[in-house]
Formats: structure tokens, sequence, C-alpha cells
């Protein structure tokens, strides 16, 4: 108890009394006073009874004003009907057809290495050379004997052709020619082995032998990239698999190179994996710039739900009762008290939630005034004050002149930093990346630092 409130307490009884005593003194000296001293004597005791009420009076207003001062002052908002999405959130990794370890077919020391590390490879064009000498002198014999042969089969032929000699030795002499010639092709065609060569279009991305070392079948000896097409791939729960279908909407992520690319979803797979109950989407990306490297993670958001016309609050401000019913604190205008407030409990229905977010389907209407600063400090039957009334008036209320209008019309500014992007600014300012779209006359995501993009209107 304050010193005032002592004040009041000992004060209020203490005048009372005096004014008994008064009294009874006075009635008490009635039987011997004149009349004429009677009246003077009723004169002083009603000037000392103004002046005590007078007294009395102050300290009641005194009382009042700060009893008014104990109310706390808290944050409010007023719900309103908005536009609400939730997103399905995964995480998936970067992955290229065009990744392609090179191996040669045949065993042989490199003799030469033609491309180096980061040189632009064609499908086709030999990268290295093995040492071929061994069959190289291979076929300069079977040719030899290729020749010596077909000389011989000529002339036999003739000979048959006039039929002179034996048919056998005429055979034989073909037979011995053809399987040189047989011979002599299939060493010329493993000759060709003996050039490594590009099996795709690409970037010579790393060499892994030098020359003089010995190259063999099933051995890696270099690698061969193409960035041009990529795909994220990515599992999936298999509760999501009515949501996810092939062409859904995606939105990915790459936190590390701060990129964002909308896409949608190019292949569902058809087997859910026993273990962990996912089953594998694929999304096909176009990588011009070349950022995209294998096995770089992004974070892949997929729209399942999207309404316009929602009552939206922060989780943070839904509390569950002891029944494990939810709920939050409603506040209602005090009849004849400007500006105070009465804390009501109100249940609420929650919907689908999404980050921070919830949607809520019973229990609220627009209009209401929500409590947000210390609501789990309050308790039903509570009076507070908000610190900003003036934000809770409705929308269509005819604003101040001057100095409200301007400030319901004019809009807030952002200006792209080092590293920001518009889904961060989205993020930050919780703005739906369409408003920023249409209100900065954005026809993508690419932003510049420097510029000045309109987040509130």
């Amino acid at each position: 108890m304050n010193n005032l409130t002592s004040q009041y307490y000992y004060m209020k009884p203490f005048a009372v009394l005096l004014i008994f005593l008064i009294l009874l003194s006075s009635c008490s000296q009635s039987e011997k006073s004149q009349p004429a001293d009677l009246v003077t004597q009723k004169s002083r005791i009603e000037k000392q009874i103004d002046s005590l009420n007078k007294i009395l009076i102050e300290i009641d207003k005194k009382l009042n004003q700060n009893k008014a001062e104990d109310i706390p002052v808290i944050d409010a908002i007023v719900v309103d009907n908005q536009h609400f999405m939730h997103y399905i959130d995964l995480q998936g990794n970067i992955d290229t057809d065009g990744n392609v370890m090179v191996m040669p077919e045949v065993m042989g020391s490199v003799t030469k290495i033609y491309k180096n590390e980061g040189d632009r490879v064609v499908k086709g064009q030999i990268i290295m050379l093995l040492d071929d000498q061994v069959l190289r002198n291979q076929i300069a014999e079977v040719r030899t004997q290729y020749a010596l042969a077909k000389t011989a089969y000529d002339r036999q032929k003739r000979l048959w052709d006039q039929k002179i000699g034996s048919e056998m030795a005429y055979l034989q002499a073909k037979t011995k020619k053809e399987s040189l010639a047989k011979k002599l092709r299939t060493l010329q065609s493993q000759l060709s082995k003996f050039k490594v060569k590009a099996p795709i279009s690409g970037t010579l991305d790393d060499l892994m032998i030098k020359e003089g070392e010995m190259a063999a079948p099933q051995r890696p000896v270099a690698r061969v990239v193409n960035l041009s097409k990529v795909y994220m791939q990515a599992d999936v729960s298999e509760r999501y698999l009515p949501q996810i279908k092939k062409g859904t909407p995606v939105n990915i992520y790459f936190p590390e190179i701060q990129k964002q690319i909308k896409s949608t979803v190019n292949y569902v797979g058809n087997f859910i994996h026993p273990n962990n109950r996912t089953f594998k989407i694929r999304v096909n990306l176009v990588n011009v710039d070349g950022d995209l490297k294998p096995n770089l993670t992004g974070q892949l958001q997929i729209k399942d739900f999207e309404t316009d016309s929602a009552i939206v609050l922060p989780l943070s401000l839904v509390q569950e009762d002891r029944n494990g019913q939810n709920y939050v604190y409603v506040l209602v205008p005090v009849k004849d008290r400007p500006d105070i407030y009465k804390v009501s409990k109100r249940l609420v229905t929650l919907g689908k939630s999404y980050k921070d977010l919830v949607m809520i389907t019973s229990g609220l209407i627009p209009g209401d005034i929500i409590a947000t600063q210390a609501a789990r400090g309050l308790t039903e039957g509570d009076l507070v004050k908000v610190s900003k009334p003036d934000n809770l008036k409705p929308k269509d209320e005819a604003p101040v002149k001057g100095q409200q209008q301007t400030q319901k019309t004019k809009p807030v500014y952002h200006t792209v930093n080092k590293g920001e992007t518009l889904f961060k600014i989205h993020k930050k300012y919780k703005v739906s990346l369409a408003d920023l779209k249409a209100w900065n006359g954005l026809k993508s995501d690419a932003v510049k630092v420097g510029q000045k993009l309109i987040v509130k209107k």
C-alpha cells in the first residue's frame, strides 16, 4: 500500500471522528449557549466540514488516477481475412546425367594427353592416346601375310578358271586369304580402342592419369561433366503422394549460392522404399550459368494449399488449456471507459500451419482484437490498455485530416543489400512473393544490389 493510499485510509476515519466530536461538543454546550453563539458555532463547524470534504475529494481523485495508471499497456492486432499458402518443405540434391567417368577399353601406357583439365571437349574427340605399337606390329605382320595369301589365291583362281589344278588347292588359298582379311579387320578395329575419346560433350573436369602411367579397363582416367542440364532429386514421404503429381509447381532455393528457381515436378517415382516409406521426385533444371553443381543441396517448396480468405495468426499467440482446447485472448472494449479493454478467452479451431503461422478455421471473425504482447501473462477478466489504439480502428474509418492520411498511403521501401534475394526479402517483411513482384513490376525473381523495392503498401 503506497503513501497516498495509507493517507486516504487513515485520514478518512479521522475526519469522520473529528466531525462527530465537533457535533457532540456542540450538542453538549447547546444547552448553555445562547442562540447567537449557536449560530456562530454552527457556521464554524460547517466550514470545517466543507474543508474536510474537499480534502477527501482530492484524495479520491488521486486514488482513482493511480488505479487507472496501474492498468497494463500491451500490443494488440485486429484480425482480418488474408492470403495464406501452405507448402511441403523438402531437401534435395543436384545431379546430372552429364557426369561421366572415362575408362579405356584396353590396357596400355599413356603416350600422349591432348586435353587439359577445364578444356571443352566434343563427343568423340580424342583425349589421350595409349601405346599401340605392339598392335601396329601385329597388323603389319598380318598385312604381309594377307598380301602373300591374296597373291596365292589369285594364281589358284586363274588356274581353276582354266580348269587346271585341284579344287582343294583353290579352296585352301581362298580360305586362307579370307581368314587373314578378317583378322586384319579385327586388329584394325582394336587399334581404335587405344584412342581414349570423350563419351559426351562437356568440360574435362578431372584427369586421373599422367603420361607414362599404365591405363587399364574399369579404371577411370578422366571425368567429363556437362552441366547445361541438371536435375534436382528428392525423397518424399508417402503421405504426400496425393498432392504431388507430374507438373506440380515447385520453388527451389539454394542457400549456398543465394539462388531461387521456379520449376515443376517432371517425374514422380513409382516405387515406395520399404525402409523409409518415401518415393523419389525429379525436377529438371536449365543450368545456363553453370552454378548448379552435382551434389549441391537445395530446399524445395511444393505448394499443396492456398486460399485468399483466411484468418491467420502467429502460432505463439495460440495457447492450450488443461482440457487440450486451443484458445486466444480477445480484447473486448469496456463500456463507458475509452481505451480500456477486458481480456476474454476465446476457443479456436486450428487449420493448416506453415512456418510460424497457423490458419484459424473457427472461433474468430474479422475485426476481433487479439492481444499479442505478453499474451501468456494475461488472465481472463484482466483490464488492459493498447499501446497503439489508432491501429485498432476499422480500415474504412475516416482518417484524421492530414497526418493519418499520409501515414496510411505512404509505402515502405527496402534497398537490396549484397547477398539478399527476393525470397529473403519476402521472409523478412512477411509479404507474399506475388505482391512484391506486382508492387515493383518484377517479371522474375532476380534483384540487383542497390535496387529499391516497395515492401509494404
